[in-house]
């Protein structure tokens, strides 16, 4: 049987299926029916037992317990009736040596080992990894300790311009948040850093008023956070081509320089405190201040421990096996009657660091509660027009594998028959904030979702999502976040050009990564009677719906061409390039194009469903051209120093991985020049800003005609 589903796999991407294309079935309910049932099967208590029983051992991609829950989902996506799909790739992970555990050590003047201040040897019976961070460097370094507070370009620029530091080989103290771990790595080791701690402080973690966890949500002091350091998207050893069964993978000497190439440690608020008690320099000031202790009522900078102290040097070790393991993506395939060669996808990663209630495990109950309810439809003689494909991914918490070697390996094939991809990684973290993330063609569709879903608000207050969407934003136009590269959908919009849109209802995360992310955190503080994620489920369930069924795909060009125009007129680009002589109105012009064709477009929505006359191929090439139009802002070479960022209008940011930005190639390269303003070649810094002007006004305009009628649009 095995051998079969390759064959079948391959004749379904390629449209080669039974029924034809455009061939009806007589479908025993209409779409309004199948919709009402689908969202009326979703169900809390089912989507909490759900949790609870994925979640009674780690997933991390080594552990047993992995493998026993990837037979449970391929057999839960059989039940569906669906077929099962698996694609397998061999590709690089890293794991903590278990013979020579990593350390953080206080060593006095003569070397001596004065404090251990940190070895974890996890769980064996649970199958818990010792805490560490992927992609760290292997090795010790011994170094004076310095206070770096957040760890974010500013933080280091602080210390070392106006506190006129130089961090040359010393070692980083750094709290976790606001930005990704794996910038603060970066960071460090571009201010000459040669390593790194990072803790989750109580000021963060588990605030004043807030008890830890179990009494309250709160981290407790024993918590530590796991997580990647690695910037860019997939397997390291194949970059920018799949890990395939015959792939050829990179040497180490090869592939570390797309890793962070410095020695970086997690340690728990308890080990953390003594160290910062006992650093020397001046008081910090303002935000840098953390929760601190009766015995660490204030925070230095540093660098080195006080002349008092009987520890002088901060030692780390950090030891971990890099090997290649096979993963698997595991799909759930629902096939269009009409138009079986377009895929509407809802993905989400099941690897866990230890028992991911929340991440991931929200997200893959949204998952089974959507393929349970396709189900029942299936059952009542129902199929939708195009075809549904339930992900989930392999080895995603190591840096966003799974889906991306997937991404890579059926590019060609993504870019053609991919309508649309919608993740659903934290479903959620908390009750009240809804703070989806998405390509802007996507807002008219998810705005009419969150109206007809059901409020989590944990004052009552709502009776729908949107009502709540709105008070937590603030406005009456809720808030829609640019997509980062922080969760499986990263490749599918960053590399294939497919508009994405990611879900999930957020808050205070304080358990976020550590063991204390278990069903108890989760059906305890974070969503009692799983309501938030019930809310999510049904908003992703009508969204995958209508993108399924409707005739017309309804996803908005007007959207997208408003807000990208907005973004970049209230922005101060047009400034910044007059003020250097500049000629912005190549931009301006593409965009003004851009903003027409897509009102033209749109006018021509209704007349195409309103008209009987119309064949089906009128419609199909309407659908076309919207997925070409975000295909458009694919630049193959990519942004600069960034291969794999190849959509040009939204990309991760570089100062935080986590968060997207607008034309990030453009405003990053202004912002450069901008700062090396005195150095004697700066004109090559601002030649590289024409150059991505033009890059920007080129794929701008190319969106623009595709969605012109015109044989060859202007």
């Amino acid at each position: 049987m095995m051998k079969v589903v390759p064959l079948v796999f391959l004749l379904f991407l390629t449209g080669q299926v039974h029924g034809g294309i455009f061939k009806r079935s007589a479908d025993d309910m209409s779409d309004e029916e199948a919709l009402n049932h689908l969202l009326g099967q979703i169900d809390a208590d089912r989507i909490g037992d759900f949790i609870k029983n994925m979640t009674l051992h780690p997933r991390n991609t080594q552990s047993d317990w992995m493998g026993e829950k990837e037979k449970t989902l391929k057999e839960i996506f059989k039940n569906f009736g669906m077929e099962v799909v698996t694609k397998k790739y061999k590709v690089l992970q890293c794991f903590p040596q278990a013979e020579d555990p990593s350390l953080t050590e206080v060593l006095a003047q003569d070397g001596v080992t004065v404090v251990e201040t940190y070895r974890e040897d996890g769980d064996d019976e649970q199958k818990i990894l010792p805490a560490f961070n992927a992609w760290s460097k292997s090795g010790t370094v011994t170094g004076e300790p310095v206070y770096v507070n957040y760890g974010r370009k500013e933080d280091f620029d602080f210390l070392t311009k106006t506190k006129n530091m130089d961090l040359t080989g010393k070692i980083g103290i750094a709290r976790y948040g606001k930005i990704y771990r794996g910038d603060k790595a970066k960071f460090a080791k571009q201010n000459g850093l040669v390593g790194l701690i990072m803790y989750m402080d109580a000021a963060d973690y588990s605030p004043e008023g807030v008890k830890s966890f179990p009494e309250g949500p709160g981290l407790p002091a024993s918590g530590i956070q796991r997580g990647t350091l690695k910037a860019g998207l997939g397997d390291p050893s194949t970059y920018l081509y799949p890990s395939t069964k015959y792939a050829y993978h990179d040497s180490e000497e090869e592939y570390e320089a797309r890793l962070p190439g410095i020695i970086v440690m997690p340690i728990n608020f308890n080990n953390a405190l003594p160290l910062l008690g006992n650093l020397t320099g001046e008081e910090v000031e303002g935000d840098w201040q953390g929760a601190g202790s009766d015995d660490v009522p204030v925070y230095r900078y540093g660098p080195g421990f006080r002349e008092d102290s009987e520890g002088k040097k901060l030692k780390i070790t950090v030891n971990l096996d890099y090997k290649i393991v096979e993963i698997e993506n595991i799909f759930g395939v629902m096939k269009g009657q009409q138009e079986p060669d377009r895929w509407i996808m809802i993905g989400n990663h099941r690897d866990t660091w230890v028992h991911g209630a929340v991440d991931a495990t929200t997200g893959l109950a949204t998952l089974n509660e959507i393929g349970h309810g396709l189900s029942e439809l299936r059952e009542r003689g129902w199929r939708p027009r195009r075809t549904i494909v339930l992900a989930s991914w392999g080895a995603e918490e190591q840096g966003i594998i799974g889906s991306t070697e997937f991404v890579e390996d059926y590019m060609t094939l993504l870019q053609e028959k991919m309508v649309a991809y919608i993740n659903v990684d934290v479903a959620a973290s908390d009750r009240d904030n809804f703070t989806p993330a998405a390509t802007p063609n996507f807002r008219p569709l998810l705005e009419r979702a969150t109206k007809h879903a059901s409020s989590s608000y944990h004052a009552g207050n709502f009776s729908t999502l949107y009502e709540q969407w709105q008070h937590t934003s603030k406005s009456m136009t809720p808030k829609i976040k640019d997509l980062g590269s922080g969760s499986d959908y990263a490749a599918f919009i960053n590399m294939a050009g497919v508009s994405c849109i990611d879900l999930t209802i957020t808050g205070p995360y304080y358990t976020y990564h550590t063991e204390y992310d278990n069903f108890e955190y989760l059906s305890e503080h974070a969503d009692p009677g799983m309501k938030a994620t019930k809310a999510v489920t049904e908003v992703a369930a009508r969204i995958i719906f209508e993108l399924s069924t409707e005739k017309l795909v309804p996803l908005n060009a007007t959207s997208y061409s408003t807000y990208v125009s907005h973004k970049i007129s209230t922005s101060e680009l047009e400034r910044d390039l007059t003020e250097e002589g500049i000629e912005y109105d190549i931009l301006k012009k593409s965009l003004a194009k851009f903003v027409e064709n897509a009102k033209e477009y749109e006018a021509r929505r209704p007349k195409l469903l309103d008209d009987k006359s119309r064949k089906q191929m009128d419609m199909r090439r309407f659908n076309d051209q919207m997925l070409q139009m975000e295909r458009s802002f694919i630049y193959p070479p990519g942004l600069p120093n960034r291969p794999q960022n190849r959509h040009i209008l939204i990309a991760p940011s570089i100062l935080n991985s986590y968060s997207g930005s607008v034309f990030p190639g453009l405003f990053d390269s202004i912002a450069i020049a901008k700062e090396k303003k005195d150095d004697p070649e700066s004109d090559k810094y601002w030649n590289e800003v024409k150059k991505q002007l033009t890059i920007a006004a080129w794929v701008t305009k190319a969106a623009a005609r595709a969605l012109s009628s015109d044989v060859f649009p202007a």
